[in-house]
């Protein structure tokens, strides 16, 4: 008996699942209702050029310009941002950072949750890494970030600026308020 070859290349219809959202879905060890919502190019685009602006202002110890990249009343870490300022000294060496692997999920039409993977370069020429996440919201000057976490991810007891441990997930991406 043949096979009909083309038979055993047409794909499968996938059909939508209309409870979809009301299954929980597994983030780890920890049991979410949670439907992953995507965002259009546009506002891709607009996410990764508000974090690139993020780096700019940072690495240029251009403090005074957040409200370029961050709303009134933003957080760093669940800190006020005015507040962690403040504590810069304004020659303060800031190593490049570089911002990559940037994810968005939509909460609702004017608010975002962002995780994205950052590098740095030192002086003395070694990188270290990280993740970023983000709540960002829309307000009249566009896309700014609203709260922000950072975990400088897994690094060994030798690591120039010492060890540490990630700390960031997909379960607290896809929570708000993490």
């Amino acid at each position: 008996m043949g096979v009909d070859a083309s038979a055993a290349h047409t794909p499968t219809p996938i059909t939508p699942d209309p409870h979809a959202q009301d299954k929980p879905s597994v983030v780890g060890s920890t049991v979410a209702q949670v439907r992953i919502v995507p965002v259009d190019a546009a506002t891709y685009a607009e996410v990764s050029e508000l974090l690139a602006r993020h780096a700019h202002l940072f690495d240029n110890a251009a403090a005074a310009t957040t409200p370029a990249a961050y709303t009134d009343d933003a957080t760093l870490a669940g800190v006020p941002l005015d507040r962690i300022l403040d504590g810069f000294p304004a020659d303060r060496v800031m190593f490049p950072h570089h911002t990559t692997d940037i994810v968005v999920h939509r909460i609702d039409d004017d608010t975002l949750r962002v995780w994205a993977k950052y590098l740095i370069i030192r002086g003395d020429g070694t990188a270290g890494s990280g993740d970023y996440q983000d709540t960002v919201v829309r307000v009249p000057r566009g896309w700014r970030i609203a709260e922000r976490a950072v975990s400088r991810g897994d690094r060994p007891a030798d690591d120039p600026d010492g060890p540490s441990t990630r700390t960031l997930s997909t379960a607290t991406w896809l929570a708000p308020g993490n």
